[in-house]
């Protein structure tokens, strides 16, 4: 908000100063930015390798999931299904893994300058949610114009699964960023228990293919959760149930996991938070 005063016969502009609430979100925009940018700096591709990687990805994947494999059976979907789990999954993972280190790899900033901590761990989220942005909307357009992409109605729920997405990661990057400055094996045992999540998460497989117990196992991850049910907004069509219609009322669960992990990182962030500076 601006007023007005009065000063040497002429009125000069003064603009209150900005709240707390505000400088933080700017420099919550500010710091994601600049991670976005420094992370392709110096190399010959740069912003392209957002897109190269998942492509890549993608690639081997249905070679040898598909291809050899036959993981997909004879589903025309198959491949946009896959495109699609590997995009959330490349959010999923690289945000994790880059919250892990947002504390530890700023000890010299959160010695010498007072802020809230949770800024460095959301900004590096912010980071990996510009790449995931641009990975969804080349993907959207692309499946769109090759025909592959039936939006319906159901679309319109995709949102809410992203914003479950995100509060899933943010829960976790609160969490794994705070113990990890206490805890450095926590990094590798997060490695295993990534490539773990990855086969658990039905990234390179229909999940309807599963059943009996193992589809309700299976059904409780929230990941799995959030991609079955974006890939049947999508993609709409017989052999793409959402959630709720392969597992029924558990699929309550893996959004209430959600929710949990979300105040579980927080709470763990907060208590850890005062213990930081002299961890480090």
């Amino acid at each position: 908000m601006t007023v007005v005063a009065q000063g040497r016969g002429h009125l000069e502009p003064i603009t209150r100063p900005k709240s707390i609430s505000q400088r933080n979100l700017n420099l919550v925009r500010e710091l994601s930015i600049t991670q976005f940018k420094l992370k392709y700096t110096g190399s010959a591709l740069g912003y392209v390798w957002s897109l190269v990687k998942p492509a890549m990805l993608f690639g081997i994947m249905y070679l040898v999931f598909s291809v050899l494999l036959s993981a997909g059976g004879k589903s025309p979907e198959f491949p946009v299904q896959l495109l699609f789990g590997i995009v959330l999954w490349t959010f999923f993972a690289e945000s994790t893994t880059l919250a892990m280190n947002a504390i530890a790899g700023s000890s010299d900033l959160i010695r010498k300058a007072y802020f809230p901590r949770w800024i460095l761990v959301v900004s590096s989220t912010g980071s990996a949610l510009l790449t995931f942005a641009i990975n969804t909307l080349l993907v959207v357009v692309v499946t769109l114009l090759l025909g592959q992409l039936h939006l319906s109605w159901v679309s319109l729920l995709v949102p809410l699964y992203i914003i479950e997405l995100a509060a899933l990661v943010l829960g976790l990057s609160l969490l794994l960023s705070a113990l990890f400055v206490f805890f450095r094996d926590l990094g590798h045992i997060w490695e295993i228990l990534s490539l773990v999540l990855f086969y658990g998460s039905a990234v390179v497989f229909p999940l309807g293919r599963l059943h009996g117990a193992l589809l309700s196992i299976a059904g409780l991850n929230p990941i799995a959760q959030i991609i079955q049910d974006i890939r049947h907004c999508l993609i709409d069509r017989p052999g793409v149930d959402s959630m709720a219609t392969l597992i029924g009322p558990l699929v309550i669960i893996p959004i209430l996991a959600t929710v949990a992990i979300f105040i579980l990182g927080y709470a763990v962030f907060n208590r850890l938070t005062p213990k930081f500076a002299e961890a480090l």
